[in-house]
């Protein structure tokens, strides 16, 4: 690879991704080029068609994937095998088309038979039976591999196949859907010393044997087979080549962390396969090795970790804006206005049961309306608008996916999404049980609301009625409202992922003596409009920002105003 050639690493903010990126920019590579999810969406076959025409690329590391610990393995099955097998046709057929020089795309060891004999050899594929919890991910990863070498053998190309171990290092997942067995167990040594527990208890005997690579190593083997390897028969196994039980690894772990406690492992709960290792033999014939031993591997995870900790204290949220577009105008102008059911006076004290999950008026003013929406977990709204109001989402908890005309996007706790009169827009729940959000209508208004497309089949009606309106046992959906005043007050309501709060500030005085702002808050105005020193408005009616712009002094209110406050733990 020239330094100068145009290389795209796909899914450099992953833990493989990132090390490559990093690996090939240290190296003085100059056109590292790097596409976040929101600019890139590797699961739509126009974005990607796209991206290798404009772009030119000549070498690709594909280390984006859909991927997650067994409980989210077994979990979401098809969101596992579904966005693998995009990703992996978009990318691979555009590579070819466009005639990428080279590429390494990055397989599982999860793709070799549950029971196939230690360590597995590249020729053990498809040889036996997946194991059922991780199948349908090793499926698309199998057809991956497949498409590489097939596409190698019927039109020439350079794709190389690599299969990694365990991966462990910096920027690697640590909560319990998503982590694997090195980065779980850092993570509760580190949470134990912590806390001063006299010992931790750890599933298994800790007998079962893995191979782990630190990271580095991985984006080495990578780099290396990209320069020294060509050939039909691209399929490596890479690793140590070496096995470590759970327990030795909890042992190690241990003394990294500093842990003083007892280490107690409950043979009651199940160990899981007995040894899990892959042959390495033919990347290292042709000169690879790997470098970190594991004990300086750990060492290295867990200093990240704790920078990682330090730095993730605070999530800066995203806010975006999402304006009209033609299709919008259009459908808008064909659909015209639905009837509505009969409407209460108002809508306090009810909840609206909907057939994705509920909602309920919690704020109402002449200015602004605040809806608590809880969408369950892989349901989604109606493709709907707002022709007459504005809509802010304000994302409380879990994951979320937002459609619209525009562009999809996925939203993470605290994220925020400003979407104008007229724009059609979909939320989808991908967390579990569902998600929270808030739903900000800029005039308030019930009646101006437009279906498009509904999984439900309410795309003929408008709001839902009186008769759809749960008025009993409103502490079921954990019901919560709060009032406007003429004077000073903050109403507050909190849960375990997020908190929500309205302030009142009837004069400039009180917001003056009263006005407090935390890091990685949301700030929405319900009424009024603050500005700063020079009179510049920061935050209009109906408008979201996040506590960054209110750093400073001399900020004012132009008369009364409510601020709505969000903050989450995600």
């Amino acid at each position: 690879m020239d330094k100068d050639a145009r290389i795209y690493v796909a899914g450099h903010n992953g833990l493989i991704g990132s090390a490559i990126a990093r690996r090939l920019k240290a190296e003085g590579y100059t056109n590292v080029i790097t596409k976040d999810r929101s600019e890139l969406d590797l699961t739509e076959q126009h974005q990607v068609k796209a991206f290798f025409e404009r772009e030119r690329i000549d070498y690709v590391f594909f280390s984006a994937a859909k991927v997650g610990g067994i409980f989210a393995n077994n979990t979401y099955r098809a969101e596992f095998i579904y966005e693998n097998l995009m990703m992996e046709c978009n990318v691979i057929h555009n590579a070819f088309l466009n005639e990428v020089k080279k590429m390494v795309f990055f397989a599982s060891a999860d793709v070799y038979p549950k029971d196939c004999p230690q360590p597995a050899r590249e020729e053990f594929l498809l040889d036996g039976k997946l194991e059922n919890t991780c199948e349908p991910f090793a499926v698309a990863k199998i057809a991956g591999i497949k498409m590489c070498e097939s596409y190698n053998r019927q039109y020439g190309t350079d794709f190389i196949v690599v299969i990694p171990p365990n991966v462990y290092g910096p920027n690697q997942h640590y909560d319990v859907m998503n982590a694997q067995v090195l980065p779980s167990l850092i993570k509760k040594f580190h949470e134990a010393k912590s806390a001063g527990a006299d010992e931790i208890r750890i599933w298994g005997t800790g007998a079962p044997q893995r191979d782990f690579l630190f990271v580095d190593d991985v984006a080495g083997a990578c780099v290396f087979l990209m320069r020294e390897y060509s050939g039909s028969d691209a399929f490596f196994n890479i690793g140590t080549g070496e096995g470590h039980s759970i327990k030795e690894l909890a042992e190690i772990i241990k003394k990294a962390v500093g842990y003083k406690g007892r280490v107690v492992f409950d043979s009651s709960r199940p160990d899981g396969v007995l040894k899990k290792l892959l042959d390495t033999s033919k990347i290292k014939k042709l000169g690879w090795s790997h470098g970190a031993g594991l004990e300086e591997g750990v060492r290295l995870s867990y200093e990240a970790f704790l920078n990682e900790l330090d730095r993730s204290r605070i999530r800066i949220s995203r806010i975006s804006k999402v304006k009209k577009s033609d299709k919008d105008v259009q459908f808008v102008q064909s659909e015209g206005a639905k009837k509505c059911n009969a409407q209460p006076e108002t809508y306090k004290n009810k909840v609206v049961i909907k057939p994705w999950g509920y909602e309920f008026l919690m704020f109402e003013n002449d200015c602004v309306a605040v809806w608590f929406l809880f969408i369950k977990s892989g349901h989604s709204t109606s493709m709907h608008c707002h022709p007459r109001k504005k809509t802010s989402l304000i994302l409380l908890n879990g994951s979320a996916m937002s459609n619209t005309f525009h562009k999809r996007r996925y939203l993470k706790g605290g994220d925020a999404l400003i979407v104008e009169k007229g724009v059609f827009h979909s939320t989808k729940s991908l967390s579990r049980p569902g998600i929270s959000l808030l739903e900000i209508e800029t005039p308030p208004d019930k009646t101006d609301l437009l279906r498009l497309e509904d999984r439900y089949g309410r795309e003929r009606s408008g709001y839902e009625g009186i008769s759809e309106m749960q008025t009993h046992n409103l502490n079921d959906y954990s019901y919560f409202s709060f009032e406007e005043t003429d004077y000073h007050l903050k109403h507050s309501y909190s849960k375990e992922r997020f908190s929500i709060s309205f302030e009142v500030f009837s004069n400039g005085d009180e917001f003056k003596k009263h006005f407090k702002t935390g890091e990685g808050e949301l700030y929405t105005a319900c009424r009024g409009r603050v500005l700063d020193k020079n009179g510049s408005l920061v935050l209009d009616t109906g408008e979201t920002q996040n506590a960054s712009v209110f750093t400073g002094n001399g900020l004012f209110i132009s008369g009364k105003t409510v601020l709505l406050k969000t903050a989450t733990k995600d």
